[in-house]
């Protein structure tokens, strides 16, 4: 007999395909990433790839700063029919208009570079990014996500090829960022061609008023509070870095962030996005939080006993970190993807999500206080030991924050699962 359980079983064993082509298109991507910062690294200064991993950092915070817009994007086009679709990307598309040139002005800025040509060029290719923002969201709503990983496999590749020329041939670093972010732009233009298929490009670019923007910006409240904090702890980390420390400890810090963190971060986030509908279903949640708990426990020991290794032959052995700065920080990146798993299990109950607004308040001051004890510290040799310190504490009050306040909630609930409108019926 056909029921509602065959259907959700259909749909998460479709969905579980999708999330491992993503994840295995993703650990690609990952890879080509690191052979790049490998690269930056061994074949050019120490402050070059400060230079590489600052502007990187900038730019990811340009990128980001659509104030939630394209995942506001994401969740209307999942909730509405095909045919309203190209007004709804329309709108968001007016939205974000400002915000572009916003973010192409805040490069100009934020960016040091040779000339002033590059900085333009590097805040133009940003901005019209931005604008492709709305058309990674089609693909998103058809569950073409792995098309996007597809994709920007390809530009990094693409990048890869061409730096690894610019390195051979001893040029300078800002060319190699210039088509970092060319390689980038290019991998937009083809998400945004991919998305003619499911939207008309012509129906999408029209006039949109301030009324129907100012929606857009209303409507992404919520998910601009919840990006914000994300924002500044990933994206933009290494360029909050470089504002409070020495560059041969931004060098340390870019290298335990780039080439670690972001990666484990990133690697768990598409499992977890894979098992949505079980994080929103009180009855499995025990076992993913025991495998929570699991990978928790086993990274501060991992980092103690390998951490000074990894940093060393990541590093061709020119930077190093002792193996209380190993811990400290392995302690934190436990942390941090305890973090991610609590704060999805969050996102997918629509009763707790506004919980999300104090947590993004305890993060906020996490990065607030390592900014300030970085800028206290008078770049003494103990700095980073307290600062990973700090971003451990941090971290650990917003996982503790999350899951008792989740946990709590189950228990008021007696343990039951919420239900949830979606467009085919109401499910757990």
């Amino acid at each position: 007999m056909y029921s509602a359980a065959n259907d959700a079983m259909s749909f998460r064993t479709l969905f579980n395909v999708d999330a491992v082509a993503s994840l295995v298109l993703h650990a690609l991507k990952a890879l080509v990433a690191l052979f790049l910062n490998w690269l930056i690294l061994h074949h050019f200064s120490v402050n070059d790839f400060v230079v590489w991993s600052v502007t990187s950092s900038i730019l990811i915070v340009a990128t980001a700063s659509d104030l939630g817009i394209g995942q506001y994007t994401i969740t209307t086009l999942i909730s509405e029919p095909a045919e309203t679709w190209p007004r709804h990307v329309g709108q968001s598309l007016g939205a974000l208009v400002p915000l572009a040139l916003l973010s192409g002005v805040f490069v100009c800025f934020a960016v040091d570079g040779p000339s002033r040509f590059y900085v333009i060029a590097m805040a133009v290719l940003l901005a019209l990014r931005i604008l492709g923002l709305p058309f990674i969201a089609v693909l998103h709503a058809k569950n073409q996500f792995k098309m996007r990983k597809a994709i920007e496999l390809a530009a990094y590749a693409a990048a890869a090829l061409v730096i690894g020329g610019i390195a051979l041939y001893g040029k300078h670093v800002y060319l190699a960022l210039v088509l970092l972010n060319a390689s980038f732009f290019f991998g937009t233009t083809l998400m945004i061609v991919a998305a003619r298929r499911y939207v008309s490009l012509s129906a999408a670019w029209r006039s949109v008023s301030l009324a129907e923007s100012m929606h857009v910006f209303r409507a992404a409240l919520p998910f601009t509070v919840n990006n914000l904090t994300g924002l500044l702890t990933y994206g933009g980390f290494i360029w909050l870095s470089s504002l409070a420390l020495p560059p041969f400890q931004v060098a340390k810090v870019a290298v335990l962030h780039s080439f670690v963190l972001v990666n484990l971060y990133q690697l768990y986030d598409v499992f977890l996005k894979a098992r949505q509908a079980d994080l929103a279903d009180a009855k499995h949640l025990a076992g993913y939080a025991k495998l929570n708990a699991a990978v928790m426990l086993l990274l501060p020991p991992a980092f103690l006993f390998g951490g000074q290794q990894a940093v060393a032959l990541l590093s061709g052995k020119r930077l190093g970190i002792t193996s209380l700065e190993a811990t400290l920080y392995g302690v934190f990146v436990a942390f941090e993807l305890g973090n991610l798993y609590v704060q999805s299990v969050t996102q997918v109950n629509l009763t707790r999500i506004g919980r999300l607004k104090q947590y993004s308040a305890v993060r906020g001051a996490m990065v607030a206080a390592y900014l300030l004890v970085g800028l206290l510290s008078l770049r003494s040799s103990q700095t980073l030991p307290v600062l990973f310190g700090v971003l451990s504490l941090g971290s650990m009050a917003s996982f503790a924050y999350l899951s008792l306040t989740g946990k709590a909630a189950i228990r008021e609930s007696g343990g039951t699962p919420r239900l949830t409108k979606t467009r085919s019926g109401t499910q757990a």
